[in-house]
């Protein structure tokens, strides 16, 4: 007996253990992600007991509905006609049942262990934003996403919204009489939304804003009348407001300064002849890019003034020239010796590091990328060519996800075949890119419809749904947080097509609504 107990002891400490390095995996290493599912899997085969594990896992209704999705993943592989690919699919997918499976049959572990699985995915964010303090402080990157160094930069910064709201948790409940610790916490709640802002991720801070806004309405509804039309009030000035400024930003993306374009001038002041091409549609703060172009003048004046070659790439591998006449356009100049003049050296820096409008050098980063994003949507609408612009092509995506959708809306493609979808949507709308293989809706909404059909869609949302309802998740402020995030995240990413995003979701999906069941949310 006394075996028994020690052997049992044993297993408990290391299923413990594997969670606690999944935890921390998930930020910092892929590797650390595989190893330590495969150590959980282990010792739930090493442990044995499998006729009292089987019966804790066929008795959680919850689970067996959350589990179904992967078993829809295989029903639907058999009508597929990739078969690689589908079990590839199956392959990446399968800690929807296996993980699952895992910490449903095995022993609850004690409320004392669980708190200290949020303490190691927070410290694991926080060495990781040592390293990317690192790469910034270094200036060796050429783009914001480089700050992520082991994970995507978009899963990454979807973790860091978790963590701050897990940390705010544990300060506030878990660690509440710990004074010590609930300080540690609160000092990286802070830490991690510094560190968000740092990451430039403008999905990131749009979901922990959406975080921000549904934990704060639910708080209001608790309050008495006279505060919740305060609030109510000051939501609204703030939604009026946001209104007023995406429409200020539009309204100069959509402004047109040089009306007349009927008599251009053909020769610059230097004599060198203009190149013309007014029906290229690109403008900067309402000037058109492609006009009064003087290539001889400019690129003597730029290559005596920069170490990047004109006719090379600036640090962001993009064509130097084209950033320049974007640049030059933006201050209303002409692209030519004169025009040049009147450039400093922080403009010609503002170049080589791709910057294309000089009011990005003047406003917050997030007021510009919601510009960039405008801009990169007012190009699509008029010239239909997404090609470069992640948005737009976003937009190209997920027009030609509605039309696999609309070829085969029931039962859907199958499981291995959602390039096959992807690339006859793009045929069908005349898309003017080339397909390539890692071309997908990046909308997790849509790739569900085109693999298993509407229904087969409809059926995985209840699946991720119904179980938090049943195990009472919504009283758990962390747990609505996390929902938040994938809601949000899969409206615009494929969010669990990656190993990153897959063990991401999995794992606190378990922690909350499986691992976390017998906790009383209520004390």
């Amino acid at each position: 007996m006394h075996l028994y107990s020690k052997r049992r002891t044993v297993h408990r400490w290391i299923y413990f253990g594997g969670l606690v390095l999944l935890a921390i995996g998930l930020p910092s290493s892929v590797f650390l992600m595989s190893i330590s599912q495969i150590i959980l899997f282990l010792n739930w085969l090493a442990e044995a007991q499998f006729r009292e594990k089987f019966r804790r896992f066929f008795d959680n209704r919850a689970a067996l509905i959350f589990t179904s999705i992967y078993l829809v993943h295989v029903l639907a592989l058999f009508y597929s006609s990739n078969w690689d690919y589908g079990v590839s699919t199956l392959r990446t997918r399968l800690p929807i049942f296996l993980l699952t499976l895992i910490v449903v049959s095995s022993e609850p572990l004690p409320k004392q262990s669980k708190k200290w699985l949020p303490l190691a995915f927070a410290g694991a964010i926080t060495v990781v934003s040592l390293f990317s303090i690192r790469i910034y402080l270094s200036g060796d990157f050429n783009d914001y996403r480089e700050l992520s160094p082991f994970v995507s930069h978009i899963r990454l910064s979807l973790m860091v919204v978790l963590s701050v709201f897990l940390m705010l948790y544990s300060a506030k409940r878990t660690f509440a009489h710990h004074k010590s610790m609930s300080l540690l916490c609160y000092g990286l709640a802070a830490w991690h939304t510094a560190y968000l802002l740092m990451l430039y991720s403008l999905s990131g801070l749009l979901v922990f804003a959406a975080v921000v806004a549904v934990l704060t309405a639910t708080s209001i509804l608790s309050l008495p009348r006279k505060w919740r039309l305060a609030f109510f009030s000051a939501g609204l000035v703030l939604f009026v407001f946001g209104i007023v400024f995406l429409l200020s930003l539009w309204g100069n993306v959509t402004k047109i300064r040089d009306k007349d374009i009927t008599h251009l001038e053909q020769y610059s002041t230097l004599g060198t002849p203009y190149t013309h091409n007014p029906g290229a549609s690109f403008r900067e703060n309402g000037y058109l890019v492609y006009i009064y172009i003087a290539e001889e003048e400019l690129r003597e004046k730029w290559n005596r003034s920069s170490e990047l070659d004109y006719d090379g790439y600036n640090r962001r591998g993009e064509p130097v020239k084209h950033v320049l006449f974007r640049y030059m356009a933006s201050m209303g100049l002409r692209k030519d010796a004169s025009g040049f003049a009147q450039l400093s050296e922080r403009d010609i820096e503002a170049v080589e590091e791709g910057i294309t409008n000089i009011r990005y050098t003047q406003w917050p980063w997030i007021v510009t990328r919601v510009h960039q994003t405008l801009w990169e949507l007012h190009q699509y609408r008029i010239a239909r060519n997404p090609s470069g612009h992640s948005f737009a092509m976003r937009l190209e995506f997920w027009q030609a996800a509605l039309k696999a959708i609309e070829k085969k809306p029931f039962l859907g493609w199958g499981t291995g075949d959602i390039r096959e979808a992807s690339f006859y949507g793009l045929e069908k709308i005349n898309s003017s890119l080339i397909f390539e293989r890692w071309m997908k809706p990046h909308n997790q909404y849509l790739s569900f419809a085109i693999l298993f059909g509407i229904p087969g869609m409809l059926w995985i949302i209840f699946a991720m749904v119904y179980p938090p309802l049943k195990n009472h998740c919504h009283r758990n402020s962390p747990c609505v947080a996390f929902f938040v995030i994938l809601a949000i995240s899969m409206l615009n990413e494929d969010t669990i097509d990656t190993q990153a995003g897959l063990s991401f979701f999995v794992f606190f999906y378990n922690y909350f609504v499986f691992l976390r069941e017998d906790i009383n949310y209520d004390e």
